[in-house]
């Protein structure tokens, strides 16, 4: 709960919706204090007392507001008024007397003070009657179902409310006297302390009177969001701090159902319109769109009649408005017109949607766009009456099977493929002419009376009827009735008798070398030209052309621009001389593409003497070439990442730097450097995202512009923040055009001063050992990673350094690296090997701390790219 004793009956929290009334629950609790309450605003008129006030000077409560305090004062110090001490006052009352109080002011902000003011009889810091009024706020808490939690300075659980109880699931006995942080996760738990003293000493406020979104833990240790306000409390002259929770698992739960369910309407592959309950359309989706042509623009607030055509007629309308104003879906196919004038079929749903008190507010439609199903039903009618006409013209054969397989339908081309009418086959069962041997595919197969898959291309066996075997190949489909049954098989054979006969001839040939990975032709060695008689499917899928396309041509149509011809010229030389040849060439596929290809050409030769074939293998080696010229990249990226980090370590009057960079692979992301002005040392750290050649290029231009700005802003005498924000929106079509980011820790050392100012682009929090402390301490300042928005705020902090003084900058891939049981060397190894090398200079600091990551990963390879850049203050 955010107090900020704002006007009575104002509620000055923020952001949440509550469900107290935050002024009748400040007035409340003021007044179960001993203590009188004034607020004035800064002309000093009261905005709020509390009843004890009020007593005291004789006064209602109402009475009091508006008033100048000044008014109210008799006399007060000869000494004059004191902020945040004890003045004696004698102050008005409503009637003749006075009343003799003790008095403190303390100013809230620069429009409010608040006054404090203790009977004479009770002196200033005497105890209160805690309990008492710890009781009382108890009474007026524990109707509320928000959490109220009141809290010591110390971070101590003084007061838990019923709702509070139900909300964390601790009884109140469990929680009194514990430190409020075991209601909180991690890591929020292990900084609450700090922040809380950190106010109790400063005053400065971070987390008061502030009402944010948090996360609480419950006692069965699951976490919740919570809405959390907090205020100061004086109880008795002891400050306490009082927290309100309001738990928003139940909206955020309503919050995802609500995205969930608009994304499905949205995303709908059915056209949705949503019309008021005058019939004005309030809502379409995009399948609407898509469907109709009509943007949402183009028809919200007009009705769905501008989808009406001609077609439908006007009888089915009504019926559908007469069942949709009785409350009743209706469902038909009707006939509508695109913004184009185009008429689509559709299968529409109308639904009414009622409210709470069950009247009709909304029409929900849906419509299913059913023109090709439509146009399909057609086609098929005409397709049956073709098929007839079609039958007597064709040679193949066309047939019908019912269920069993018996046929019912046979064209006459049945007499030149198996010698028999049709007429003598019809009620025969097709089993009954072929020739059932095991190794053949059987036709049974194909008829299962629940499997209704077409099948295409079966090789059958029959027997003529003059005794001679006969192959055809067979394709059918089932065809189903209304109901999805089974009625009949419809399909074509055609003879292939002839072709089988020639395909068994190549196939003992063909299986030999069509299995292997490489292609293989052959070509003719006598004819000119070299044609080929022979390709297998490896070359077929190395080139792109189908095996029809290369039969009978030569293999010079791969050649193209790039192809060398002082290596085609050796391979002409080699085929005129009959001897053996072997290349490598570029060829260009079908598409167009190079590749690199290892040619072995061998002549086959006759008894004679004489060339007859030559046989080509082909090999596509394209990757291993590019693999070759990869490396050679790698290298050329590597000298460049190189040529970029710093060559030796810099020396300044007061401070020494080193840094190394160790990639993970042959080029990594990582970079950092450093360099000195007249006037600064500037010292900087990035890790760009990848470990290729790009993340190195996109480094060169890092370093390039980050160099020409760090001496820009010398000039100027502007900080690290600025340079940051003006680097992230140089890069930032760079970044973004490549899809990468940078994280990086931009830091400027004074030398006289040895003052260290430092600004964060969410980088790895930089370490600080002071000379006398044992424990590293973490830098770090707010700033958004490089490359997601072109115009960035960062952060910039300043912090005193001492002679003796290390700071340490580093990336993830230092505290990410990882042992074999998977364990991450993570911070507080770093920080404990820092320690550990704290009087060594930043050169051989650095080589500690880099054989240290690697003992912890047992000397395995890196899996991520790691840099350091350690600074020692002299």
């Amino acid at each position: 709960m955010k107090f900020d004793f704002g006007p009575r009956g104002v509620n000055v929290a923020t952001k949440e919706p509550r469900v107290l009334d935050e002024g009748s629950l400040l007035q409340s609790v003021l007044d179960c204090l001993e203590e009188g309450i004034l607020l004035l605003d800064r002309t000093h008129a009261v905005k709020l007392a509390s009843k004890t006030a009020a007593h005291m000077l004789g006064y209602e409560e109402a009475e009091l507001l508006g008033r100048k305090f000044e008014s109210l004062v008799e006399r007060g110090p000869d000494a004059g008024l004191h902020e945040r001490a004890w003045n004696r006052l004698v102050l008005r009352g409503k009637g003749p007397g006075l009343a003799v109080v003790f008095c403190r002011f303390r100013d809230l902000d620069a429009e409010r003070v608040l006054v404090e003011l203790r009977a004479e009889g009770l002196q200033p810091g005497a105890p209160a009657a805690i309990g008492e009024i710890k009781e009382k706020l108890g009474a007026v808490f524990d109707p509320i179902p928000d959490g109220i939690i009141i809290i010591s300075e110390a971070g101590e659980i003084q007061l838990f409310s019923s709702g509070a109880e139900k909300m964390f699931g601790y009884g109140r006995s469990e929680v009194h006297g514990r430190n409020v942080r075991m209601l909180m996760p991690s890591p929020f738990r292990e900084a609450h302390d700090a922040y809380l003293s950190s106010y109790v000493e400063t005053g400065v406020k971070r987390i008061i009177g502030i009402g944010r979104e948090v996360v609480g833990r419950r006692k069965d240790g699951s976490n919740f969001p919570i809405y959390l306000s907090i205020g100061e409390l004086w109880l008795g002259g002891v400050r306490h701090f009082v927290g309100v929770t309001h738990d928003l698992t139940n909206r955020k739960q309503a919050e995802e159902k609500l995205l969930t369910l608009s994304a499905a309407m949205d995303q709908s592959p059915v056209a949705v319109i949503i019309a008021s309950r005058e019939g004005l359309i309030e809502y379409v989706n995009e399948s609407f769109t898509q469907l109709t042509g009509y943007a949402a623009e183009e028809v919200v607030g007009r009705n769905p009649r501008v989808l009406r055509s001609q077609h439908t007629a006007s009888h089915q309308y009504r019926r559908l408005w007469r069942a949709i104003a009785g409350g009743r879906e209706w469902s038909g196919e009707i006939q509508d017109r695109r913004k184009n004038g185009e008429l689509y079929w559709a299968k529409e749903t109308v639904t009414p949607m009622k409210n709470a008190r069950g009247e009709i507010s909304h029409y929900l439609a849906i419509q299913q766009d059913i023109t090709q199903e439509k146009l399909d039903r057609e086609a098929l009618k005409e397709s049956e009456a073709r098929f007839r006409h079609v039958a007597q013209l064709t040679g193949e054969w066309l047939w019908e099977q019912d269920p069993d397989g018996r046929y019912v339908y046979s064209s006459a081309a049945v007499r030149k493929i198996l010698g028999y009418s049709p007429s003598e086959i019809i009620g025969r069962c097709y089993t009954d002419l072929q020739i059932a041997e095991r190794e053949e595919v059987s036709a049974p197969s194909i008829h299962s009376k629940e499997d209704f898959r077409p099948f295409y291309r079966l090789v059958n066996r029959y027997r003529h009827r003059n005794g001679k075997d006969v192959y055809t190949e067979s394709s059918g489909a089932p065809i189903l009735d209304d109901a999805g049954r089974l009625a009949k098989w419809r399909g074509v054979d055609h003879d292939i008798t002839e072709h089988k006969a020639f395909e068994d001839a190549l196939r003992l040939r063909d299986r030999a070398i069509e299995s292997v990975h490489v292609g293989v032709a052959i070509s003719d060695g006598q004819k000119e030209g070299n044609p080929n008689i022979y390709v297998n499917p490896a070359l077929c899928i190395m080139t792109g052309y189908s095996r029809e396309e290369l039969l009978g041509k030569s293999l010079k149509l791969l050649r193209g621009p790039e192809t060398d011809p002082g290596t085609l010229d050796q391979i002409s030389q080699a085929i005129a001389a009959g001897r053996d040849c072997t290349v490598d060439l570029r060829y260009y596929r079908k598409n167009g593409q190079p590749f690199w290809c290892e040619l072995l050409i061998s002549p086959v030769m006759e008894e004679n003497g004489k060339v007859s074939h030559h046989v080509g293998i082909y090999t596509d080696v394209t990757e291993r070439r590019r693999a070759d010229e990869s490396r050679h990249e790698l290298e050329i990226a590597k000298g460049i990442q190189l040529s970029l980090l710093p060559g030796a370590p810099l020396r300044v009057p007061q401070a020494e730097f080193a840094g190394i960079c160790v990639p993970a692979g042959q080029v990594g992301g990582d970079y950092f450097d450093f360099f000195y002005s007249s006037d600064s040392a500037d010292v900087v750290i990035a890790d760009v995202s990848g470990h290729s050649v790009g993340a190195a290029l996109i480094m060169t231009v890092v370093r390039s512009t980050l160099r020409a700005e760090a001496r820009k802003m010398t000039e100027a005498s502007t900080g690290p923040a600025q340079i940051l924000q003006d680097l992230a929106e140089l890069l930032y079509e760079d970044l973004n055009r490549s899809e990468l980011f940078i994280t990086m820790f931009y830091m400027k050392l004074d030398p006289a001063s040895r003052v260290l100012t430092y600004a964060n682009a969410g980088h790895n929090w930089a370490l600080l050992l002071k000379r006398d402390q044992t424990d590293c301490v973490l830098l770090d300042a707010d700033g958004l990673i490089m490359g997601v928005r072109p115009r960035t705020d960062f952060e910039e902090k300043k912090v005193q350094l001492s002679k003796g003084d290390l700071v340490l900058l580093y990336t993830d891939g230092v505290t990410e690296a990882q042992n074999g049981a998977g364990e991450f060397f993570g911070l507080e190894r770093l920080c404990e090997a820092l320690k550990a090398s704290r009087t060594l200079p930043p050169e051989k600091l650095i080589q500690n701390l880099l054989d240290d990551v690697y003992a912890f990963c047992e000397n395995r390879s890196l899996e991520d790219d790691l840099a350091i850049v350690a600074m020692k203050v002299r």
